[in-house]
């Protein structure tokens, strides 16, 4: 009779633990799964943001040559002011720079 009751314990022990295992794989396979989506989310936003410097990084380019070329328009321009300036300071037109 000792040895039934043992025996019935030891089976309820193992059904226990087994439902734990069964659980736990569960969990894990549920995790597995997560972490997959997980993972494929963040790629998907890493690349988005890869696509997003590498738009911002054109435009930076684009607006550096314009940029540079506007530099060049208005050193030009300021020759010809000086020029004008000093034309204007050596008299203008006809006056001799007499006034």
């Amino acid at each position: 009779m000792d040895v039934e009751r043992r025996m019935d314990r030891v089976e309820k022990r193992l059904d226990a633990t087994l439902k734990i295992v069964q659980t736990g794989m569960k969990m894990l396979v549920k995790m597995g799964k997560e972490n997959a989506e997980f993972r494929k989310e963040t790629r998907e936003a890493i690349h988005a943001l890869i696509d997003s410097q590498m738009r911002t990084d054109a435009q930076l380019a684009g607006l550096a040559t314009t940029v540079t070329a506007l530099g060049k328009q208005v050193t030009a321009l300021g020759v010809k002011i000086d020029r004008f300036v000093d034309w204007f300071r050596a008299g203008g037109n006809s006056s001799g720079g007499r006034r």
